[in-house]
């Protein structure tokens, strides 16, 4: 018997082994790098995902803010996230306080915080028109044209007269005019506010033709018109018809109608212009006949206080 001894077979089995040894190797490396960078893609989207929750939690804390710290408290849904908000005191002297907002998604979290401190109401304007010392009022026209504007208890009448029929329910003094010019206004001085807080403007308005008959004091007229501006912007203009009727709203920031009687018309400036450093009011107003009246009682402008932003941080986990 003969025995052949291959040795080019043995050679390429040898190799074979090496070749798949050293796949396997290869496969098992760019397995473990492609798992790695799953794992950090993974890694990287959950904390963008708690990061933009926790962001959205500080923003509608902050909007919450103007209102007070009551609600804001919470565990919100965002998306595929959640949103924990919490507070505690952190100086009780001077009631400032912490507020965390949370941003969590999968096992990341982001916490975002903010400190605060209570921002206490003021009263920017109260005027009762006991005098005009808060503003200045003129018509528009040639020097030493009649005012048609006036006080009801002191300074310039109207014509020298009161109304008989209207204008009635006011507490004391009023301002009104009658048979205003175009363009007649009020100006007051400018009004330092703070933007922390919203800001209430109240004014006491009445509107009306002075006729015994109630039915007939209302019977305004295209034309006629009074207006509110706040920093140059129309807050609200109430205007006659084409025909005949009450002054009517035609901006949309109140649905009342302007009445023979004294009411009150409020409006929260904050939420109708936003966050103002400074108020300048203005009114302006026309009516054609001696008998038509546009009258104010009171205007106040109130802040409902608040809370100021301290500081801010970041905690990532």
């Amino acid at each position: 018997m003969k025995i052949i001894n291959n040795e080019k077979g043995f050679i390429v089995s040898v190799t074979a082994i090496i070749i798949a040894v050293i796949l396997g190797l290869l496969v098992l490396y760019f397995s473990n790098s492609i798992s790695l960078n799953i794992t950090s893609s993974a890694d990287n989207y959950s904390s963008s995902q708690a990061n933009w929750a926790a962001v959205s939690g500080v923003e509608y804390t902050i909007m919450q803010l103007v209102d007070g710290i009551d609600g804001i408290v919470g565990t919100y849904p965002f998306f595929n996230s959640n949103i924990v908000i919490d507070t505690v005191t952190i100086d009780p002297v001077e009631h400032s306080m912490l507020i965390t907002s949370t941003g969590t998604h999968s096992n990341s979290n982001v916490i975002l915080s903010l400190t605060v401190k209570p921002t206490p109401a003021d009263t920017l304007l109260d005027e009762g028109f006991e005098d005009d010392d808060g503003f200045t009022y003129y018509s528009k026209g040639k020097a030493g044209k009649k005012r048609y504007w006036g006080l009801s208890c002191v300074g310039e009448l109207p014509n020298g007269t009161l109304p008989k029929y209207v204008l009635t329910g006011a507490d004391s003094c009023f301002f009104f005019g009658m048979k205003v010019q175009n363009h007649s206004n009020l100006i007051f001085h400018p009004l330092v506010s703070n933007p922390d807080q919203d800001y209430i403007l109240t004014l006491s308005l009445a509107a009306g033709i002075d006729k015994n008959k109630v039915q007939d004091q209302s019977k305004f007229q295209h034309g006629d018109y009074l207006e509110f501006r706040i920093n140059g912007s129309l807050l609200e203009r109430w205007e006659g018809p084409d025909g005949h009727g009450p002054l009517a709203p035609s901006v949309g920031n109140s649905a009342q109608n302007l009445t023979p009687n004294f009411e009150d018309y409020v409006f929260n400036l904050t939420n109708i212009f936003g966050a103002q450093d400074t108020f300048r009011l203005a009114i302006e107003g026309k009516t054609n006949k001696s008998n038509k009246y546009l009258g104010i009682e009171e205007i106040s402008l109130t802040g409902l206080g608040g809370y100021s932003i301290l500081a801010g941080g970041l905690t990532e986990i």
